[in-house]
Parts: C-alpha cells; sequence; structure tokens
C-alpha cells in the first residue's frame, strides 16, 4: 500500500509541473483555436534496442525532427510507452524480446511535446518490478502523465487527469495481451487488465469528473491487418459507456478506423518509433483528433513511412502517390464500418459536425 499512496498521490504533481513547464508562447503555437482540443495520437513508442544508440548520437530530439510540426498543431499528443526507462532491474525468463531503455528516452519524449503515455503493453514490466517503478518515478519528475500500470491494482486502473484549458481530459489504459503476469494484482504490480467489468466501471467514475475521456487498448494479434471481433464489441462497449476517444496499440501494422455514435476508435496505430528493423512494420499514422466542447468534429490523418530500413528510427511524412495509397488503404480496410477518410494533399479527413450527440 505504501506504493499505491505515492503513485497516486505522484499524479496531481505531475499534472502541476505540466502547468509549470508550458510557456505562453509554447502555447499560442500548439493552440488551433481557443474553442477547440487537439489531441495529437500516435502509436507504439520503443526508443531502446537499436533506436537508443542514434539517440545518444543524435541527440534525443533525433526521431520526431520530421514530424514535429504535425505533433505541434496538438495541444497535447499521446503515445504508447512500450518499455521500461530504467537501468535496473532482471529481464523476465522465457520471454522472447525483453525491452528497456536508459533515461535518455524521457528526454526524447519531452522533445516531441508528449504529454501523456499509456503504459498497458506486454512489455512494460519486462525487466521486473524495480524497472517500472523507475518509470513512473522518472515520468512524474518530468512532467509526463501516464495510465495503465502501477505498482497495485488500483494505481493502474487511476487514471490520468490533464487540464487544457477550463476543460479536463481523463485517460485510461488498459491491455489484453500476454503475459497475464504482467497484470496487476491487490498486491501485485503491473497493468490493468482490460476486463470488461474493470473498463465499465472505471469509465463511469471518471466520467463525471472530466469533459473528455480517451480510453487505450493494448489488444489484437501483432501483424494483424484487421481487429478482433472482441476488439470491435469492447471498443464500441468503451464508448456506449462513456468513452469519447478509443485508440489501440500491439499489433505494430495499422488496422481500421471507426466512427461510432460520433466517436473515434482506432484500432491500431501502428508503430511510431520503434527500435526494431522490420519489412512488415512499414505505416503508421499521426491521428489529429478535434474535439469543439464535448463533440469529436474533425480528425485528420497524417500517413508516415516508419520503416526503419529506410528512415532510421525517423518517422517521414508520406507525400504524393505514398501518402494516398496508404490512406486508400485505410478506406479499404474501414469501409465496413462505413467510415471513410477524404483523400487530399497527403492527408486524410473526416469532417464530423454533424456527429450524434451523446444520449
Amino acid at each position: 500500500m505504501q506504493h499505491r499512496s505515492r503513485y497516486s498521490l505522484l499524479r496531481p504533481l505531475v499534472l502541476l509541473a505540466l502547468f509549470a513547464a508550458a510557456s505562453p508562447s509554447a502555447a499560442a503555437e500548439q493552440k488551433p483555436s481557443a474553442d477547440d482540443i487537439t489531441i495529437a495520437a500516435v502509436g507504439d513508442i520503443m526508443l531502446g534496442h537499436r533506436a537508443e544508440p542514434y539517440l545518444v548520437k543524435e541527440g534525443p530530439a533525433y526521431p520526431f525532427v520530421h514530424v514535429l510540426a504535425v505533433l505541434r498543431q496538438a495541444h497535447l499528443v499521446i503515445g504508447n510507452l512500450e518499455s521500461p526507462i530504467s537501468a535496473r532491474g532482471t529481464a523476465v525468463e522465457n520471454k522472447q524480446f525483453t525491452l528497456r531503455v536508459g533515461p535518455v528516452a524521457v528526454e526524447a519524449l519531452k522533445s516531441a511535446g508528449i504529454r501523456v503515455v499509456t503504459l498497458a503493453n506486454n512489455h512494460i514490466l519486462d525487466f521486473g518490478p524495480q524497472a517500472l517503478q523507475d518509470t513512473l518515478t522518472i515520468l512524474g519528475e518530468n512532467g509526463i502523465l501516464f495510465a495503465g500500470a502501477g505498482m497495485d491494482l488500483d494505481d493502474a486502473r487511476a487514471p490520468a487527469f490533464l487540464k487544457v484549458g477550463d476543460r479536463t481530459i481523463a485517460f485510461l489504459s488498459y491491455s489484453l495481451t500476454f503475459p497475464l503476469d504482467f497484470y496487476a494484482s491487490a498486491g501485485r504490480p503491473g497493468t490493468a487488465p482490460g476486463y470488461r467489468e474493470y473498463v465499465r466501471k472505471d469509465i463511469r467514475k471518471a466520467r463525471p469528473l472530466a469533459d473528455l475521456v480517451v480510453v487505450s487498448f493494448h489488444w489484437g494479434a501483432e501483424l494483424m491487418a484487421s481487429a478482433k471481433d472482441y476488439q470491435q464489441d469492447l471498443g464500441r462497449r468503451s464508448i456506449d459507456w462513456g468513452a469519447d476517444l478509443v485508440l489501440g496499440h500491439h499489433p505494430h501494422v495499422l488496422q481500421e478506423l471507426e466512427i461510432y455514435r460520433g466517436r473515434l476508435i482506432a484500432y491500431s496505430l501502428g508503430n511510431f518509433v520503434f527500435g526494431s528493423e522490420s519489412d512488415k512494420t512499414n505505416l503508421s499514422m499521426i491521428l489529429l483528433c478535434t474535439f469543439k466542447g464535448k463533440a469529436l468534429v474533425r480528425v485528420e490523418a497524417v500517413p508516415l513511412d516508419v520503416n526503419n530500413y529506410r528512415v532510421a528510427y525517423q518517422p517521414r511524412i508520406l507525400t504524393g502517390s505514398k501518402a494516398e495509397g496508404a490512406l486508400a488503404a485505410i478506406n479499404a480496410a474501414s469501409e465496413k464500418f462505413k467510415t471513410r477518410l477524404t483523400i487530399r494533399d497527403g492527408r486524410g479527413t473526416m469532417d464530423l459536425t454533424a456527429a450524434v450527440p451523446r444520449n
């Protein structure tokens, strides 16, 4: 219980640190409209393994050079942090890939303006509770909010709250991936399990405290380009329970977009910056989700090349026919949900000003 109280108290301190760190000039640069809130959602972030030497040699801002202008269009950026930030701990046994990164990763996240990370994934406990504890501490000390992992179950399920202007955004994060040993319990550190009852209770608890509720799931199957039935069911139920935006991670490739009851479900955002090399993980996107009041009014998809053989851990914005092809593929996959991006000048947009209001 000592750990729980420590990290439950840490979240308000992180919020204060965010306000202190935000300069008036930076805020003016990022705000597209005084009445709007734009959230930039990105995919899996793993800055260790083969990516870390680039950060050490070229500087922590290295991965984000080509996408920073897009990220700065948003009030805040959220991504999935797929590894602990620590030099301590012992790699868990019987796991093919164990991931970890040094403190340079925090400077990298800050350089990209990433203000919230989700931690409910299948790697955050790769080096045990000690490394998880280090991760929570260093994120908190650097003003980066987190959700989805903690030193016990209550802490892992606790939402992160962020105030933008006069509105409050709540973030919840859950894992539905193996190993199950990574799931937190009353007396065990780990990730928030994405059990329906937990998700329902947590959303309904956060709903009266926030103007917007964002829910993230680590789910599906790696390299699977379409959402499983349980993803679709849980994503829609989350919106029925009160979520305003549902974001998915884990497959490392893009999956469908769905507009459901005027809200967006992004089933998988793919990789963003991930310290491995593969010809199977080629495409990703930055999603710019704009809310007016409590209504989602616009979605913009910015397609990215994330094949590290080509981009060397620096996502590149696609243009021309390559951008149009990537966005057309998203439309083809999302057609079963009657969800479609309008493609123009290498960007995909959806105007939702006539979105169905929540009952």
